[in-house]
């Protein structure tokens, strides 16, 4: 069984061994690792990267866009003998032509810029952190009129996918590896054009705005696909949200409804009329209150289930059995000792492997708090975990 057909497998709820993946690393993660027994390769990440990039595992469950690139830690997936992951087509699903970058003002430590998506950020140069996002490239509908007539339509859909685009359709066909796609949620672009706090009042103040400025993304969504669906199926789509925050949703069910759910069900409709039966969104923060709104829109998987926001997949497991679901195990109690460690994957692991339909991997990117023997004998336990409920 190859990784695609064992996807499918593990996402039908079969009896089948799960995937053995991990969410992803945060540099500075990586750089303890490398000093506590973590192997370096000619893939290894430069020393001195930026300890507040991402670095993905090489088994990351998914991909990141061209505008936001991240070097593959195939280090830890070989040492450690992880499942091959997705591969992404890299689609530019925002603004073509993207903003040129411009420094506006530096000092010795920071520097302010306008983005590749417009925005206005203040930013370390060491990278240590994230940076602070002061403005965003739109405000309003004259913004927007002028971003959507300039930057975000369906003149010349070509120039959003790679180079060399259309030959590469014989690498797609007959694979044996995952393919699959990363969008921008109907709740994530918005807020990237507005900032959140600008992005919410919009939806009371301008809520013909926000109806148009989602009726757009579909129109460039649809756009996207068309070109894409001749020359490739897909395993999986991805849908970037981070919509809600450690109390809750940042939007209510009923506003989802309104401005959102209509033009997923367009989107989702058309994948899975082309075979796409693996619809996942990524949400960090309390998010229990948006299942049945993405489950109603025709989103059927989920993760990471952050628990410091309160999210238990386990009781998620429960009250939706048909969730498809990532993540979950909690990243405190990796930090901790061999102890918590158990005693985190005694509570999750036999309920959600026994039932399927789940990949275990921690609740967000592994923390720099995470020592290289704890990370290892946390794996390890799953790995154990897998080979008990699935034995050869």
């Amino acid at each position: 069984m190859n990784v695609r057909e064992q996807f499918e497998a593990v996402m039908d709820f079969k009896p089948v061994k799960t995937l053995k993946w991990e969410y992803a690393y945060w540099m500075a993660t990586a750089e303890r690792w490398y000093q506590e027994g973590l192997k370096r390769s000619p893939y290894s990440p430069p020393l001195g990267f930026p300890s507040g990039k991402g670095l993905i595992a090489e088994a990351c469950p998914f991909p990141y866009p061209p505008t936001n690139p991240r070097y593959k830690d195939y280090d830890v997936a070989s040492q450690l003998g992880f499942d091959p992951g997705i591969v992404r087509i890299p689609i530019n699903w925002r603004f073509s032509p993207l903003f040129d970058e411009k420094i506006i003002e530096e000092d010795e430590t920071t520097r302010t810029k306008i983005n590749c998506d417009g925005a206005l950020i203040r930013e370390k140069k060491m990278g240590d952190s994230l940076p602070q996002f002061i403005r965003g490239p739109i405000t309003n509908r004259e913004d927007w009129e002028k971003l959507k007539e300039e930057r975000f339509n369906t003149n010349n859909i070509l120039v959003r996918f790679p180079d060399r685009w259309e030959a590469m359709g014989p690498t797609f066909q007959n694979r044996d590896f995952l393919l699959g796609i990363f969008m921008d949620g109907f709740f994530a672009l918005p807020r990237e054009m507005f900032l959140v706090e600008n992005q919410l009042m919009m939806y009371c103040l301008e809520p013909a705005l926000m109806h148009d400025i989602a009726e757009r993304m579909v129109e460039v969504y649809l756009a996207i696909l068309e070109e894409l669906f001749p020359r490739t199926d897909l395993d999986l789509v991805y849908f970037w949200e981070d919509m809600s925050f450690k109390t809750g949703p940042l939007i209510s069910p009923k506003m989802v409804r309104e401005f959102m759910s209509p033009y997923y069900k367009r989107v989702t409709a058309f994948l899975k009329q082309r075979g796409i039966r693996h619809l996942f969104v990524d949400t960090d923060g309390d998010c229990s209150k948006l299942i049945p709104e993405f489950l109603e829109c025709g989103i059927d998987g989920m993760f990471p289930f952050e628990v410091n926001a309160g999210m238990d997949v386990v009781k998620v497991r429960k009250e939706y059995p048909q969730l498809k679901m990532m993540g979950g195990l909690d990243k405190m109690k990796i930090m901790k000792d061999r102890k918590a460690i158990n005693a985190e994957l005694d509570l999750k692991l036999p309920a959600m492997l026994s039932q399927g339909g789940y990949i275990p991997f921690m609740d967000h990117l592994v923390p720099p708090e995470v020592s290289w023997d704890n990370f290892c004998y946390y794996r390890g336990r799953i790995s154990d975990s897998i080979e008990q409920y699935f034995p050869k």
